[in-house]
């Protein structure tokens, strides 16, 4: 038997007989395709092949296969991208993805139903009555319904038309595997809000699997760093003599950004003292996942996992976690590691570190300067310091012998001792001087 399909010939497979009504069009991401639901002899169930036609003039190849596990009168539909396969007998329908991996024989894939068959909602329809309207509960998986694509159902008795609509978080409430959701969900055009409050959900568990939330991250990123490589590609400028740039690609139909993630799922654990160890945990997977995919995490992000080390008393992880990159150097960053100095010793020392990692000398003075630490500071001093805030400092310590130690620096070094003759107001530390050690003095040039 031959099916006309868009001025190409298909051809069945030879030796065997497709029925008419055994054959559905479709397009699928984008992708015109032939569904043929198989019959199998003997005890095999049903399957459901998919062909697709990837360009003009090629002809459909069989790439994925959909075992049934069911056998007698099917119909078919597809609602965003999903195939949905009704069975009659059992009044069920089952849900199958062809962009999901599985089972392959390096050339069709064989799928399984993503989730267990179940039955599309009921319905109702009003009635008049003598005294009240009443509802009439339709029939569902009746064999008077007719099936059209891609997603209508029609009863010819009832004379009612409906309109299937995917609810995709009922959808993946049947599903116990987190990283198949994310799959799935990534692909729906209703995705974002579904996926970013299930991931919520399991990261509120008592024991969240976090190998399945690294793996969600994982393929949310990974979306991500394609569309981020694309938008790139398209705004490089290219030579005069390059050809034109081909239509930039359509986005993707769920894109989490770190701003999301953060709003949606790890502020909403913050409020929680109960849930900062969850917290910790989803941190360190999504920021993990970022560093896997190049993504430079964002500040807010960094700054959120720093308090909630320190909060929770892990310095050796954040210690582990600057080490090896994982959150990188930034002035910023030291500035909140100093700032959390109070609640552990540690955490200054870990942001004078990062300054001196940054080549950061003049935060690294004024670091030592509010330390108390003058003569340190004085060593990662430039050329134009200023021994005015030196010598103010010291005089602010009430310290007699620091004070003499940075006014002897100042004076003996011939670069900063002409300031002395310049400012004025250098004069009044060495009045202070005096006052300090009356019985010594200091050469005045």
């Amino acid at each position: 038997m031959n099916i006309w399909f868009n001025d190409v010939v298909f051809t069945a497979e030879p030796g065997r007989m497709t029925l008419e009504r055994d054959v559905t069009l479709a397009t699928l991401y984008g992708i015109p395709a032939v569904l043929i639901l198989r019959h199998q002899s003997g005890p095999q169930t049903a399957e459901v092949h998919v062909h697709t036609l990837n360009g003009p003039g090629q002809a459909p190849i069989k790439s994925n296969v959909l075992r049934l596990n069911l056998t007698g009168r099917f119909a078919i539909n597809v609602v965003d991208d999903l195939i949905l396969v009704h069975h009659q007998a059992s009044r069920s329908s089952q849900v199958f993805d062809i962009a999901l991996s599985d089972e392959s024989d390096g050339t069709v894939t064989y799928h399984k139903s993503v989730a267990p068959p179940k039955s599309l909602k009921p319905t109702t329809l009003p009635l008049p009555g003598l005294v009240e309207p009443q509802n009439h509960e339709c029939e569902l998986y009746s064999p008077n319904w007719v099936v059209f694509q891609p997603n209508i159902v029609i009863d010819a008795k009832l004379g009612c038309l409906w309109h299937i609509k995917l609810c995709l978080t009922t959808l993946c409430s049947q599903i116990a595997d987190l990283s198949l959701c994310t799959q799935l969900a990534l692909k729906r055009t209703t995705g974002k809000s579904v996926l970013l409050q299930l991931l919520l959900d399991h990261i509120q568990l008592p024991k969240p699997s976090l190998f399945k939330l690294q793996d969600s991250f994982n393929h949310i990123n990974s979306v991500y760093r394609t569309w981020a490589e694309a938008e790139i590609q398209m705004q490089t400028a290219s030579p005069v003599s390059a050809p034109p740039p081909s239509k930039p690609p359509a986005p993707p139909r769920v894109l989490i950004s770190q701003s999301d993630i953060y709003y949606n799922i790890l502020q909403k654990l913050m409020d929680n003292d109960e849930q900062l160890q969850n917290l910790e945990w989803a941190l360190t997977c999504y920021i993990t996942s970022l560093s896997e995919y190049c993504i430079p995490t964002e500040l807010l992000l960094n700054e959120l996992l720093i308090k909630t080390l320190v909060q929770r008393h892990k310095f050796t992880a954040l210690m582990q976690l600057l080490q090896y990159g994982i959150v990188a150097d930034s002035k910023p960053l030291a500035c909140l590691l100093l700032s959390l100095g109070n609640l552990h010793p540690s955490a200054s020392q870990l942001a004078m570190d990062m300054l001196v990692r940054l080549s950061a000398n003049e935060e690294i003075q004024e670091v030592l300067i509010d330390q108390g630490q003058l003569l340190s500071a004085f060593k990662f001093s430039q050329d134009n310091v200023s021994p005015r805030k030196f010598l103010q400092a010291a005089e602010s310590l009430k310290d007699p012998i620091m004070f003499h130690s940075m006014l002897y620096c100042f004076r003996s070094n011939h670069q900063y001792d002409n300031a002395f003759l310049k400012d004025e107001r250098l004069h009044s530390f060495m009045q202070h001087y005096r006052t300090l050690f009356p019985e010594k003095t200091v050469s005045e040039r």
